[in-house]
């Protein structure tokens, strides 16, 4: 049986974050480390700088325009007076982060160079995007999908900058990211059910859950699982969740698809 709780014990990072001097962690909270000690903020006087860093990495973190950023982060200057304060914002951020070369600026676009900094969006998409290979093979390797998707569940513990008042420039990356997180563990979930490995795919179900407690999708497959294992008790009280849930946020009732599953339960 694949367990992903196990698996993720001790398990490598595909990019071994431990050779880069600076990590950036942005899921469900904004830190940043040199080599294993955090660095630390006061929070008014580099409240800027880091904004910037946040904004770099929200629009990509390769060659982002300062055109861009400056719009991003100074809405209501204009031409040079923006581009003062980027440059300026620009020489407090790197004089903080303390890295070298971390902050390429050329051609009036900006870096966050990959050599020097590790930052956990990148390795995020890096793990789904091979986790999406894996599952449009004829027949991916269990454990190797297993292993990744640890991976997966590992890094994104909260959304993009979930602390954060929302910014313009963060709300749609954080619905892109959580969009994919949803995704992933979907694609992995059906996987396991379609080669009989429903305990796994209970895991990726309950914990899309933990993400978004409105993905009906997930309650339907989750009481499908339970009903394949013999766990009918476990399967309705899934279906009472679901129903609570909808009823107390959006005042609606669980979708006929749902219903469908309810009373199939009920017939065995």
């Amino acid at each position: 049986m694949v367990d992903l709780h196990h698996l993720s014990i001790g398990a490598p990072a595909p990019d071994d974050q431990r050779n880069y001097p600076l990590h950036i962690y942005t899921f469900g909270r904004f830190s940043v480390t040199r080599g294993i000690e955090p660095i630390r903020f006061a929070r008014k006087a580099q409240h800027r700088p880091l904004q910037l860093l946040k904004a770099l990495i929200a629009l990509g973190g390769r060659e982002v325009g300062s055109d861009r950023l400056g719009m991003a982060l100074w809405p209501e200057s204009e031409g040079d007076t923006a581009y003062n304060a980027f440059e300026i914002t620009l020489h407090r951020l790197r004089k903080l982060i303390g890295i070298e070369n971390a902050l390429v600026l050329s051609n009036g676009l900006l870096t966050l160079d990959n050599q020097h900094c590790w930052v956990d969006v990148w390795a995020f998409e890096q793990a789904t995007g091979h986790a999406e290979t894996l599952l449009k093979s004829p027949l991916p390797n269990p454990d190797e999908l297993a292993s990744i998707s640890s991976r997966v569940l590992t890094l994104y513990h909260g959304h993009f900058l979930g602390r954060e008042i929302p910014e313009p420039w963060s709300i749609s990356v954080r619905e892109r990211l959580r969009s994919k997180f949803m995704r992933h563990l979907l694609d992995v979930a059906r996987h396991w059910e379609k080669i009989g490995q429903h305990e796994a795919a209970i895991q990726c179900y309950q914990k899309g859950l933990e993400t978004d407690d409105l993905a009906e999708i997930f309650y339907q497959r989750l009481m499908v699982c339970y009903q394949q294992l013999g766990r009918k008790s476990e399967a309705l009280a899934v279906y009472r969740r679901c129903r609570t849930t909808l009823s107390l946020i959006l005042s609606i009732t669980p979708s006929p698809a749902t219903e469908t599953i309810r009373r199939r339960l009920i017939e065995v």
